[in-house]
C-alpha cells in the first residue's frame, strides 16, 4: 500500500491569536474547530489541512541549521489569485520574498508569526514543462507584483 497525498499538518505556534490572524485572515483559511491549544483550519479538501498547537510564548523557533521541516506549501487557485495575495501581504507588512518560477510552480514565500516558511503557489500546466530533462534543476525570478 502507498500513500496518496498530505492530508494535514500540525504546526506548533507561541501564540494562537496571532497565528490565527495570520492563516485565517492573511491566508484565507477556514477555523473548522478547537481543542484545547490546538486548532483546526481547512483550505476546503479535507476536514483540515492544517492544525496549530499553541506552546506558549517560551517556544524556540529553530535556526536554519535545525533539521526538521523547511516549509509549507499552500495551492493558490490561480496566477490573478497569487498576484492579489502577494499585494494583500506585503501591504500588512508580512516579510514576503520575490516571486520565484520553479518551472513547475509559480510561487512566493512568506513567514508566519513564528517564522515558518509558507510557500504560496500555482502549478504550471504539466505540458509547458514535461519535456524538460529535469524541470527541478534551476529556479527564475518571476514577476509577481
Amino acid at each position: 500500500m502507498n500513500v496518496s497525498g498530505i492530508n494535514h499538518i500540525v504546526l506548533k505556534v507561541r501564540n494562537l491569536a496571532a497565528s490565527d490572524a495570520f492563516y485565517r485572515e492573511m491566508l484565507g483559511l477556514q477555523l473548522v474547530g478547537k481543542r484545547g491549544r490546538m486548532w483546526f483550519y481547512s483550505a476546503g479538501e479535507h476536514t483540515h489541512d492544517l492544525a496549530l498547537l499553541e506552546i506558549g510564548a517560551k517556544g524556540i523557533i529553530p535556526s536554519v541549521e535545525h533539521t526538521g521541516l523547511f516549509h509549507v506549501c499552500f495551492d493558490v487557485p490561480n496566477e490573478d489569485a497569487l498576484r492579489r495575495l502577494y499585494r494583500k501581504l506585503r501591504a500588512a507588512g508580512a516579510r514576503v520574498s520575490d516571486g520565484v518560477d520553479h518551472i513547475v510552480m509559480h510561487s512566493f514565500y512568506v513567514h508566519d508569526p513564528d517564522g515558518h516558511m509558507i510557500e504560496l503557489g500555482v502549478d504550471v500546466p504539466k505540458d509547458q514543462w514535461t519535456n524538460k530533462d529535469n524541470p527541478f534543476v534551476d529556479d527564475y525570478e518571476y514577476e509577481i507584483s
